[in-house]
């Protein structure tokens, strides 16, 4: 559904639901690490004909053209929650070019075996958010205590399923650029990130984007920097393409013209030279001068510099007790005062 079709009335009704049972269409996924809650995000990207499967026992309340399933057990406050993510949907789609919003389904479970089931026991158990690009579904662990964690996987599921929607089918858009994309939404990248990125690029270590790809045949550690990394890449287009790089992209792939043309547009660079160029990006802001002078080196400096003179202080204190401790406590005291002491200790 287009944007302009998002200022009628809302309406909402509550109905019983049974989720579809489709066939698994394999393709790629991503994984990545939340620093805020340590939980891990799998974001399962279907292109083929693949939905989300599913079991009797779901309530469905609907409002402009988003479907949002729980089951009847867990349903209390899905009316909030269904309001919050209508808007969440408008603000990525505004964030994108303002591109069509399709009419989106969204499971929200709490229990692992719901979300097996949905999934068909092909997520991880680690796994809190897949995505359905094709299907136009998005299945989201609910755990409690993180529902700022939920909504931010939310934003990113949805880039997904907008993104794929906006551009021709035909269009193939690289891993590295859909997934950086997402975490750009989503508002995903936190300062530890910063220290691998910085690791693997003071070691050579760092992934080609291309290679990015073949995640699927990656270990945790290195799909962890291969997401990082696209995102620093996608960082790397607004820096050279200015606050509306993204949208203008985005709109370029909408035209039907390829990736690699909407790149060139938006940074007067082949592949291969934003390739080379990404690759002296990372390395200036993450090489061991940046990291140095970085503003959050400065501040992680000044906390240490106060834990070090803290444990100074207090080893200094620590010695002075010792000391007194081992000091003769009669000493200066008054000669009768402690010899009166004295003969009462004999």
């Amino acid at each position: 559904m287009s944007s302009s079709g998002r200022s009628r009335p809302m309406k909402r009704r509550w109905v019983r639901a049974r989720p579809l049972f489709c066939r698994w269409v394999p393709s790629f996924s991503s994984i990545w690490g939340r620093a805020s809650s340590r939980a891990l995000v799998l974001c399962l990207l279907l292109f083929g004909g693949g939905q989300a499967a599913g079991r009797d026992g779901f309530s469905e309340v609907r409002s402009r053209g988003l479907s949002l399933l729980i089951p009847d057990a867990e349903s209390g406050g899905a009316s909030a929650l269904l309001d919050t993510l209508v808007a969440l949907q408008s603000e990525v789609a505004q964030e994108l070019g303002d591109v069509p919003i399709p009419a989106i389904t969204i499971y929200a479970v709490r229990s692992d075996r719901d979300f097996r089931d949905l999934t068909q026991n092909r997520i991880p158990h680690w796994g809190v958010g897949v995505a359905y690009p094709q299907a136009k579904t998005i299945v989201l662990r609910r755990r409690a205590g993180q529902s700022t964690a939920l909504l931010q996987t939310a934003r990113h599921e949805f880039s997904h399923i907008l993104l794929h929607h906006a551009v021709p089918k035909t269009t193939r858009i690289p891993v590295w650029f859909n997934e950086g994309l997402a975490v750009w939404v989503a508002r995903e990248w936190r300062f530890q990130q910063s220290f691998k990125v910085a690791a693997a690029a003071l070691s050579d270590g760092l992934i080609p984007l291309r290679d990015v790809d073949a995640v699927l045949g990656f270990g945790a550690g290195r799909a962890h920097l291969a997401y990082d990394q696209s995102y620093l890449a996608v960082l790397f287009i607004v820096t050279l393409g200015g606050e509306r790089a993204l949208p203008n992209l985005i709109d370029s792939l909408r035209d039907g013209v390829t990736f690699d043309v909407a790149l060139y547009r938006i940074t007067r660079t082949s592949p291969a030279a934003f390739e080379t160029a990404f690759a002296a990006f990372v390395g200036n802001r993450f090489g061991l001068q940046a990291l140095l002078t970085s503003e959050e080196a400065i501040w992680l400096y000044i906390v240490m510099l106060v834990v070090v003179v803290w444990l100074g202080v207090r080893h200094k204190n620590c010695r002075t007790i010792a000391r007194w401790d081992e000091e003769d406590t009669l000493e200066g005291l008054p000669l009768w005062l402690r010899a009166k002491i004295k003969r009462e200790r004999e």
